[in-house]
């Protein structure tokens, strides 16, 4: 019987002040969850990254029920597939047992500790497993169905915070989240099934302010001090999709983005104990999986366990029933090893495979003789794991040299598009825009800037004049019977041509990208309270006249960027990666982005570092900074003399087709005409080879994936980042040599240039970052799809423009679809595995900027990512020791990891 406690038993409620931090401590369970017109990847554990890795995964899966490991059967098939080296596995088991005379301690029969726990993980059971029924499914599991309170407040949270998808908006949004549902909620029937009477006479005196209802219902609970925080970090972990994105809109987003609809997470816990005061949340807490840990794959009893094992070595019960008691025991022991044990060995395997394979070449490419050679281009491209191996086709075709430098370029900007769309943060989420750059019309193309506006303009209107006419009461059958035949058209166009469809779309981003650009001599202020811009001025597009809506010109700062600041970006770009100043005749800076329809997870294929959007915007805004003449003579001033013959050009590589388009080729001087059409083609080739090698890991034709990439019915344009394991800091001569396979990132360092390790500390503490957020985030979507997934592309909707969800409502889907990580059979394409950092620098360099730096020393310290340096004089390698206590200190590498000869051994 739902009933709320008498007010009588009301103690000294906390203050505001108090329950705001304490609601501040609870959100930290969380991560920040992006909407997906700007999706970027967020590791899903990072409330839990100040505890060591193994108990961070074991925190996380107990607060939010999922999988602690992958499951061993799908470990076991990776092996097969030759991801884990049984060597590996091996140094794992040896490790687990506690070191090698207690691995090979025998337990008599000629058995030793080792030769059975290296049984219990090749060899499965021999014996029927019963199948657990959550994990019953050998593909992915079924979407956990939500609890009927966690519904409800999933249901109101889709209402509330629907960006223009609902026919009608929610009344009272503007009042904030908490008090606009209670408003609402006591005519809503599905409150009052699940509260009665309680919920029906606790709205009439529930205070209206979400801390104020906060504090009394901790005191009406009666939750102890000690589990105030806990307990609120339960109800936040209860529906994490939702309150990653109240995190999202209060902490990363623009002002403008929750100006009429603002929400906490006070007012969503606020929800919660509604529900708790009127016993909703107390009855159905008990049986909801979000609140208890999720229960490990199927396995058999320890009885039936060492039976298989037994005859595994071709023993008989009774042989085993006579051994002494401590080597029944252990025999005991590793046969009751359980899923997850043994699924953390295959992983550490996994690991230290890549790092056995990846550390000896490296080693041996640090101390082999090099040949200085001046390139005929040199191309700086993203970091992004996909652009190593087209780096690698394009190196081939010619004398050039490429680069890797965070996608972004170092601009911490954010661009305004020409026609009034939303303000686009174009850099790192751990980063906040400095300077707001609008677009504008190029120089001579005014008329056709304006044709290009007016079209996206009537394309824009037109398509909400249909969507409010589907949504309308009165017009949807009218609407359905006026555009059906048309649709149907579009749809079988869309089917069957896809590539037609998909090319006049491309047209239009053409014509975009040649009549407009970005402007650096006017300042954009962002309005905070429409997301559009400020100011009194034209509504036009450069001085023409042409283009924002409600732009103003500001002159006080003479343009975008000071002198000093254009610069030091230019500086920043010579400094990180060690491009020398005796450039090339063209240096290319390559951004890139990815080409897909009808997908809600687009801007994953994006550029993570410019915010989920392509990087080609970043590239021609430093491009032409660097091209100023004014830039050239300060760089020169600060002992970086660029080459007087270097043009800069921009690009953008679409990294589902392959193809790189030159930006604004019209501005290539004459003179390097030639270059650039050699350059063009060349690039042509290294698209057609790499696309060749991806078909073949996405097993289809290399034109259909082209074809894909235009088609909306594909699920799989691209792999994208699976695969992704490693980060590599260094020149490139240093990986020129090594088939990655496109599993790094690689960012170019020189440390000869780097005396106090201010260059290599921003690299580690912001691109690596960045890195080991999108390893953890694969990491986590492969292990357990549906908790730190979003499940399967097939039964998802996209919900308010926010978010996916499973099947026709619920929690906002967190992590990665199930397409992006597993093959079609079932099979994990990506491998869960730790990042793995190397670094070509010496030492106590290293050493001084990971101690000076708390990130670093967590996330090395607690094994979150594995550092491996090499000595650039020595190709010596050590590996940072993991040390909860930070301490720090070096650790030789494996035997297995020194260098090898160069004979292919």
């Amino acid at each position: 019987m739902n009933m709320a406690v008498p007010a009588s038993r009301f103690d000294t409620p906390l203050t505001r002040a108090e329950i705001a931090g304490m609601v501040a401590l609870a959100s930290r369970i969380v991560a920040p969850l992006w909407p997906l017109e700007s999706a970027i990847a967020v590791n899903p554990l990072s409330g839990f990254e100040e505890y060591p890795f193994e108990i961070a995964v074991e925190r996380a899966a107990k607060q939010f029920a999922a999988r602690r490991q992958l499951p061993v059967a799908q470990w076991r098939e990776m092996m097969q597939a030759g991801h884990i080296d049984e060597r590996a596995l091996r140094d794992a088991a040896i490790e687990h047992l506690g070191g090698l005379d207690a691995a090979f301690s025998m337990l008599g029969l000629d058995v030793s500790r080792l030769d059975l726990l290296m049984a219990r993980l090749s060899a499965p059971p021999v014996s029927p497993v019963p199948v657990s029924p959550v994990h019953d499914a050998p593909v992915h599991d079924a979407p956990a169905m939500l609890a009927r309170d966690a519904a409800l407040i999933a249901k109101w949270c889709a209402a509330f915070f629907d960006q223009g998808q609902a026919t009608s908006a929610m009344p009272h949004r503007q009042l904030g989240l908490y008090p606009a549902v209670l408003a609402l909620i006591g005519h809503d029937p599905d409150f009052r099934a699940l509260t009665g009477a309680a919920g029906q006479e606790l709205l009439l005196s529930v205070p209206r302010n979400p801390l104020e209802a906060i504090a009394e219902g901790l005191c009406q609970l009666e939750i102890a001090p000690d589990d105030q925080v806990d307990w609120l970090g339960c109800m936040v972990s209860r529906l994490p999709g939702w309150a990653g994105h109240i995190r999202w809109r209060n902490e990363n987003a623009d002002a403008a983005i929750s100006a009429g609809n603002p929400g906490t997470m006070a007012d969503l816990l606020a929800l919660w104990m509604l529900l708790a005061r009127s016993g909703a949340s107390h009855t159905a807490a008990a049986a909801d999986p979000p609140l208890t840990a999720r229960p490990p794959a199927g396995q058999p009893s320890v009885t039936t366990t060492q039976t298989d094992l037994a005859r595994h070595f071709g023993l008989l019960d009774s042989q085993i029933d006579a051994l002494p008691p401590y080597a029944r025991d252990q025999f005991a022991a590793i046969a009751g090893l359980d899923e997850d044990s043994m699924a953390a060995l295959f992983m550490t395997a996994a690991e230290q495979t890549y790092a056995n394979a990846l550390a000896p070449k490296l080693r041996s490419a640090a101390v082999r003789p090099r040949l200085a050679s001046t390139p005929d281009a040199q191309l700086v491209f993203c970091i992004d794991v996909r652009s190593e191996p087209f780096r690698r086709a394009l190196e081939a075709q010619g004398n050039y040299e490429t680069l890797g430098y965070a996608g972004f370029f170092g601009l911490p900007i954010a661009a305004h598009p020409a026609g009034g769309a939303r303000r686009k943060r174009l850099l790192p989420v751990l980063l906040s825009p400095q300077h707001d750059v609008a677009e504008q019309a190029s120089a001579g193309h005014e008329r056709e800037a304006r044709a290009v506006i007016d079209n996206a303009a009537s394309q824009k209107h037109l398509s909400r004049l249909l969507d409010t006419a589907k949504q309308g009461g009165a017009t949807a059958f009218a609407t359905a019977e006026a555009v059906g035949p048309l649709a149907g058209l579009l749809m079988v166009a869309r089917t069957v041509a896809p590539r037609w469809v998909g090319g006049m779309k491309q047209r239009r981003q053409i014509a975009r990208q040649n009549t407009l650009g970005p402007c650096l001599d006017r300042h954009c202020i962002p309005n905070e309270g429409s997301g559009e811009h400020t100011g009194t001025g034209q509504k036009g597009l450069g001085n023409s006249g042409l283009g924002h809506s409600g732009a103003e010109d500001i002159d006080t700062r003479g343009g975008v960027f000071t002198l000093e600041e254009k610069i030091g970006f230019a500086t920043a770009l010579f400094r990180l990666t060690g491009l020398p100043a005796d450039t090339a005749r063209l240096v290319v800076l390559v951004g890139h982005g990815g080409t897909t329809v009808n997908n809600p997870y687009a801007a994953a294929l994006d550029c993570g570092a410019c915010g989920g959007h392509a990087g080609g915007f970043n590239a021609r805004v430093l491009t032409q900074m660097l091209n100023d003449p004014q830039v050239r003579a300060g760089l020169a001033a600060d002992g970086l003399p660029v080459a007087l013959h270097t043009s800069f050009v921009a690009a953008e590589h679409d990294t589902t087709t392959d193809v790189v388009t030159i930006l604004d080729a019209a501005e290539v001087p004459d003179t390097h005409r030639d270059d650039l059409a050699v350059l063009v083609q060349d690039l042509q080739q290294a698209g057609d080879t790499n696309r060749a090698r991806r078909a073949v890991l996405l097993e289809r034709r290399p034109d259909d994936l082209e074809r894909g990439a235009m088609h909306w019915g594909e699920v799989r344009p691209e792999w994208a980042l699976s695969g992704n394991a490693g980060f590599i800091v260094g020149p490139r001569w240093l990986t020129s040599e090594v088939d990655l396979g496109g599993r790094a990132f690689l960012h170019s360092y020189d440390w000869t240039d780097d005396a106090d390790g201010t260059a290599l500390t921003t690299i580690l503490t912001a691109p690596m970052v960045v890195a080991q957020w999108i390893n953890c985030q694969y990491l986590f979507s492969t292990i357990d799809n549906d908790r730190f997934g979003s499940g399967n592309k097939v039964t998802q909707n996209v919900l308010g423009g926010i978010g996916v969800v499973q099947g026709n409502g619920g929690d906002l889907r967190i992590g990665l679809p199930y397409q992006s990580l597993f093959r079609d059979d079932g099979t994990p394409f990506h491998v869960p595995q730790r990042l793995l950092t190397v670094v070509l620098a010496p030492f106590d360099l290293v050493e001084k900027v990971v101690m000076s730096n708390g990130v670093l020393k967590r996330l090395f310290g607690l094994g979150w990512v594995s550092l491996v340096v090499i000595d650039p004089v020595t190709g010596e390698a050590q590996r940072w020791r993991r040390d909860e206590q930070a301490a720090g200190g070096w650790n030789d590498l494996a035997r297995s990891s020194a260098p090898q000869e160069e004979n292919g051994q």
